[in-house]
C-alpha cells in the first residue's frame, strides 16, 4: 500500500494573509485616504458596478480606477469586468472598521 504524504508538504501562505506588522501599516495606510473610505464603504458586503460607485459618490473614472487598482493590488477587492467585490479580507479588515 502506497503511503500518501499530503500533510507533510508545507503550505505556502497566501499572497493576501496578513503576515507582518508592515501588512498591519498597509491596512492602516489604506484606511487612512477618505476617498478610498468612502469607495470601500459603497461597494459594501454585496458589490456595486464602476458606474454605481462613480455616481453614488460623484467622482471621475480616473480617480475610481486608481484607487480600485490600489485596492486589488492590496488583495483587498475583486474587480471583474465592471463589477468590484471586496474579497473575505476586504470586508474582515476594511468594511469593519469604517464606520
Amino acid at each position: 500500500m502506497m503511503k500518501d504524504d499530503i500533510d507533510s508538504v508545507p503550505l505556502e501562505a497566501d499572497a493576501c494573509e496578513i503576515k507582518t506588522p508592515h501588512d498591519h501599516q498597509i491596512m492602516f495606510r489604506t484606511l487612512e485616504n477618505p476617498l478610498r473610505r468612502k469607495i470601500v464603504k459603497a461597494i459594501g458586503t454585496f458589490g456595486k458596478t464602476k458606474k454605481e460607485i462613480m455616481k453614488e459618490l460623484d467622482i471621475s473614472g480616473s480617480q475610481l480606477q486608481f484607487q480600485l487598482d490600489y485596492l486589488v493590488k492590496m488583495c483587498y477587492l475583486e474587480v471583474h469586468g465592471e463589477n468590484c467585490r471586496l474579497n473575505s479580507k476586504g470586508v474582515q479588515e476594511l468594511l469593519a472598521n469604517i464606520k
